[in-house]
């Protein structure tokens, strides 16, 4: 079989980008400024499908950030699913990974290529009436969740047992290497996640999907490939023929979309692998513009699982509803500063994971049913964990549908995502009658948001005068340091609750919460 020159030229379109996300990936960090220098969420901005969870979200469309993704759309209009098979990083790495695995050969009926439509159809209703779901089945959040929650975190905690084995045995070579690592490609503090191993585990069923199938997830599962296929009905880049010809059937058993069949050539199924180029042992088959769409097979919907699905996504969004309101429920629930209202966050985070990955507090971290079943990994602030860094704004830069505003570091200071409240059952002033400093030595606000009173008190039969620390609420923000540095072992003896948010509308006193 014969690799054709628009092979190579796809190979390396798919090289090139899937380099240009990593790099970017890792450039989303800390690096000594409170500026990204790159357009790290630049993945997402050209993420139609993020664009779409940002469109049937309350308030007004995001132009701003999200006009790449139209861009992209417009671009599959008229040249159809070229960013499956050049751009989508998912994309190059299940080509990538196959070659690993192994690729099935199985046969699967062409009815399994109607999923995706039905679950895009699904996520679209489910969204339009309050409830986004989108990001969880969106081949860029699960990659680019993949890479932050567990992939990432091993990689880097790789990284440093090496460069601590090579310093140890004195290898000038590699130490001299340690900077260059260190500044760029290696992360500020190491990071560490709870969700690592059901993320990673999901993860990799898709990839070793391809030992099922060649490209299982892209042509079954994927909404963003469903989305895809039904812009580029009419795109003007046609194959030639558009039929198998008789004597050759190659294209029908080698194609890795399953674009090509007997009798027909489905346009919004084909990926522009351009591999049936070299297929051909005649070199019939060849792309080329034309001024006028053909009109082809459309997309092979049943009108019953049209139907159903419309009534799915439908039935989601009041089911979910009808349910207990998490925030009010769980008063742990913290999000970053810059969050909008609960109710729109959910339906704005497209669960991507850049926010955690730039966070430098290590505060950061993926929820599991803390905001109910809805809210699955999204960020949430766990300052047992770590705290949300007073001089740091990076997670509303990342942030690519606004679910986390960007502030400016003024506002970033006033913003409150909690206040902190003791437990005086474990604190030791209270509880023990030990003087303890820590919750105030490492407040960072201006004017300390705890503060002390000093009492004579009886300890073991002594008189002794003790400071015992309070929270004055009007200076608190709930940045959570002091729950993080609290020398209690286990449950911390002051915990940030999510009452006096600034997010709360009741409590803004003007259109922007945070101003």
């Amino acid at each position: 079989m014969k690799v054709s020159s628009w092979t190579y030229a796809r190979r390396i379109s798919q090289s090139f980008c899937l380099a240009l996300f990593l790099w970017l990936f890792l450039q989303t960090e800390y690096r000594g400024i409170d500026q990204l220098p790159y357009p790290v969420s630049l993945l997402f901005r050209i993420d139609p499908l993020a664009a779409l969870a940002d469109f049937l979200a309350p308030g007004p469309f995001n132009l701003t950030l999200l006009w790449p993704a139209l861009l992209v759309l417009l671009l599959t209009v008229v040249l159809g699913r070229f960013f499956c098979g050049w751009v989508c990083p998912l994309g190059a790495t299940l080509d990538g990974c196959g070659k690993l695995v192994g690729r099935g050969r199985r046969a699967f009926s062409p009815g399994w290529r109607r999923v995706k439509y039905y679950l895009l159809i699904v996520l679209s209703v489910a969204t339009l009436f309050g409830v986004q779901l989108l990001g969880l089945f969106d081949p860029l959040a699960i990659f680019l969740r993949s890479l932050t929650l567990a992939l990432y975190p091993a990689y880097n905690y790789g990284l440093n047992r090496a460069f601590d084995f090579f310093y140890e045995h004195q290898t000038p070579l590699v130490n001299d290497a340690y900077p260059l690592f260190r500044d760029y490609l290696m992360a500020f503090h190491q990071p560490v996640f709870a969700l690592g191993l059901f993320t990673l585990l999901i993860f990799l069923a898709i990839i070793l999907l391809e030992r099922v199938e060649q490209r299982f997830w892209c042509k079954n599962i994927c909404p963003l490939g469903g989305l895809l296929g039904l812009c580029s009905r009419f795109a003007l880049l046609q194959r030639t023929p558009k039929t198998l010809c008789a004597d050759c059937r190659d294209c029908d058993t080698l194609c890795r979309s399953g674009a090509v069949s007997a009798g027909s050539y489905r346009r919004g199924e084909c990926l522009l692998c351009m591999d049936c180029t070299g297929y051909c042992p005649a070199d019939r088959v060849s792309f080329n513009m034309k001024s006028t769409p053909a009109v082809g097979p459309g997309v092979d919907l049943e009108r019953r699982g049209v139907l159903t699905a419309l009534a799915s996504g439908v039935v989601i969004a009041p089911v979910v509803k009808i349910g207990p309101v998490v925030g009010d429920q769980n008063p742990y629930l913290l999000r970053p500063p810059g969050a909008v209202a609960e109710a729109e966050f959910l339906q704005r985070c497209v669960r991507c994971a850049e926010c955690m990955k730039v966070c430098i507090g290590l505060a950061l971290q993926p929820a599991l049913l803390q905001a109910g079943p809805v809210g699955l990994w999204t960020p949430l602030v766990v300052p047992r964990n770590g705290y949300c860094e007073y001089n740091c704004t990076l997670c509303g830069q990342v942030c690519p549908t606004g679910a986390i505003a960007p502030l400016d570091l003024p506002r970033k200071k006033k913003a409150v995502i909690g206040w902190a409240v003791f437990n005086k059952d474990r604190c030791l002033p209270y509880a023990k009658g030990i003087e303890c400093l820590v919750c105030e030595e490492h407040c960072p606000t201006g004017e300390k948001a705890i503060v002390f009173e000093e009492k004579e008190v009886l300890v073991d039969g002594e008189l002794r005068r003790l400071k015992f620390p309070k929270v004055v609420d009007k200076l608190c923000i709930g940045c959570g340091i002091c729950e993080t540095k609290c020398p209690i072992e286990g449950a911390s003896a002051i915990r940030v609750i999510n009452e006096g948010e600034s997010r709360r509308k009741r409590l803004a006193a003007s259109t922007d919460p945070y101003a």
